[in-house]
């Protein structure tokens, strides 16, 4: 049995459609839990859906209320703006029927199809080389491989390890699942497994504030994951948009200082011909040259906030700070 856990401030139109899109998997053994702030009288009425109010929480917070209340075998995380393809359960079994030695299972997120123009910029960004360098296949289907470190977006764990390693560490957030990933590697070894069949559609923030705002965070989690927890956060890949921030600063001083500093140019004309050719490839994608004009200045601006907090995570603790809610208009703010 899968128990299906959804950590969410409010109940959303984006939670409602990711209940419905659960009513139609194609594997029934299953039970969702949705862990709100608050009791609401919109909420959708299921026999395999329990809501737990919690108060005000944090996300890790409310996943361990969810697994300490679950009755599943598996414990299969989702966030309140994604859904997954019908056969996400059907498949996820299979791969731990089939191979026993994993203890969690995983695959893409997906930019959904309905998107708004934002959100699709914000898909394009995150599916580039440049922005997502070697973890794109976080965000398109690629070849099945084993990870070590996976978003709770879209990962499926085995209770019995979740449950060794002590859940979520609720210090952390976002972060809280490259955590528990590391807890579960050590005590396990690498054996998560990414799948491109388990699908997941997950609804990007608008560009450009949400979509900077949010990136921002992740930055500065990372920054400060790369000195507290070196196993799988102290990567070359992390440190790149930060080292690309710290040439652009350093290159006006240099080229005015030093004398036939043409060659200086070099990682800048490089990086402006990958990003050209990102430009191309999202073009032949959407068929929108405003697209990918969009996206081609998101990919900088995100390279460049990325670069930027990930430093300040490096020399600071970031604090914890929730996504703010209007309750009376069931939203969140800020996209």
């Amino acid at each position: 049995m899968f128990s299906i856990i959804i950590p969410s401030r409010i109940f959303n139109n984006r939670l409602a459609e990711a209940l419905d899109k659960l009513s139609v998997q194609t594997y029934k053994d299953f039970e969702v839990i949705v862990i709100l702030d608050f009791e609401d009288s919109n909420l959708v009425s299921s026999d395999n859906v329990k809501y737990i109010f919690s108060g005000i929480k944090t996300p890790g917070e409310k996943r361990n209320i969810g697994i300490n209340s679950s009755k599943g075998d598996y414990i299969a995380f989702l966030d309140d703006d994604a859904y997954p393809n019908e056969k996400w359960l059907e498949n996820a079994k299979i791969i731990f029927d089939s191979s026993p030695e994993f203890i969690g299972a995983c695959g893409p997120s997906i930019t959904p199809p309905d998107s708004s123009l934002l959100e699709q910029i914000g898909g394009y960004i995150y599916e580039s080389f440049l922005t997502s360098g070697p973890t794109r296949y976080r965000h398109l289907p690629q070849s099945s491989r084993v990870v070590n470190d996976y978003p709770s977006v879209n990962l499926i764990v085995k209770k019995e390890c979740i449950k060794e390693v002590g859940g979520f560490d609720n210090k952390y957030w976002p972060g809280e699942d490259t955590k528990l990933c590391l807890d579960l590697t050590k005590k396990y070894g690498k054996r998560i497994f990414y799948s491109p069949i388990l699908i997941v559609y997950h609804y990007r923030r608008s560009v450009f504030h949400p979509h900077l705002i949010q990136l921002s965070r992740y930055a500065s989690h990372r920054g400060f994951f790369a000195k507290e927890f070196p196993e799988t956060s102290f990567k070359l890949s992390y440190f790149i948009p930060s080292l690309f921030v710290l040439y652009l600063i350093l290159l006006p001083l240099l080229v005015i200082n030093i004398k036939n500093s043409e060659f200086l140019l070099i990682p800048l004309a490089f990086y402006l011909l990958i990003l050209s050719i990102e430009s191309v490839l999202i073009y032949n994608k959407s068929g929108s040259l405003a697209k990918s004009i969009l996206a081609a200045f998101g990919i900088f601006f995100s390279n460049i906030t990325y670069g930027v907090f990930f430093l300040k995570g490096l020399f600071s603790k970031p604090n914890l700070v929730l996504r703010e809610v209007d309750i009376l208009n069931e939203k969140y703010i800020k996209g």
